[in-house]
């Protein structure tokens, strides 16, 4: 895992469309999971995330494995999570072990996510990830999604819209 997370990221769901056939995998003959594909852009770079929607079913360690195994093989550089509980302003992830990937980027993956699907209106989302918790303030700004870690941050950038 990464440390210092940034303050400020700039998030894209590059799904082409939503649930299409490259986006769905079959868990089996009744359970399915959908694959959101999702860019985060901070000030020191940019990360690709494979978030797989887990949260409607679980999923056992086989099967995480076997997901993750197969979305590894032609995503090589993406960081894999799997989005697995939520409740109101709060949504819970795990990764394997061994991934590699700035905790902040992630909250702010699954903080767009959750809100840009409607799922959660929250203004604030803290999003456990593994064993850690990180909260993220997520915002769409007319063009674009953009995600802070800091509350001051978040309403500091509302009021300066507000007072235009």
């Amino acid at each position: 895992m990464k440390t210092s997370p940034p303050d400020k990221a700039i998030v894209t769901i590059t799904n082409d469309s939503f649930w299409s056939a490259r986006d769905i995998i079959l868990i089996s003959d009744d359970r399915c999971v959908v694959i959101y594909r999702v860019n985060v852009r901070t000030m020191t770079g940019e990360e690709k995330h494979l978030v797989v929607g887990a949260q409607s079913h679980s999923i056992n360690q086989e099967e995480f494995d076997s997901v993750r195994r197969n979305l590894r093989e032609s995503n090589i550089d993406a960081i894999i999570s799997f989005y697995v509980a939520s409740r109101e302003g709060w949504a819970q992830v795990i990764t394997a072990p061994d991934e590699e990937f700035t905790p902040f980027n992630l909250a702010a993956a699954i903080s767009v996510i959750i809100t840009s699907c409607g799922w959660d209106e929250s203004l604030s989302i803290a999003v456990k990830i593994n064993n850690d918790e990180v909260r993220v303030w997520p915002r769409f700004d007319g063009q674009k999604w953009v995600v802070e870690d800091r509350e001051e941050s978040f309403t500091s950038s509302r009021n300066l819209r507000e007072k235009r």
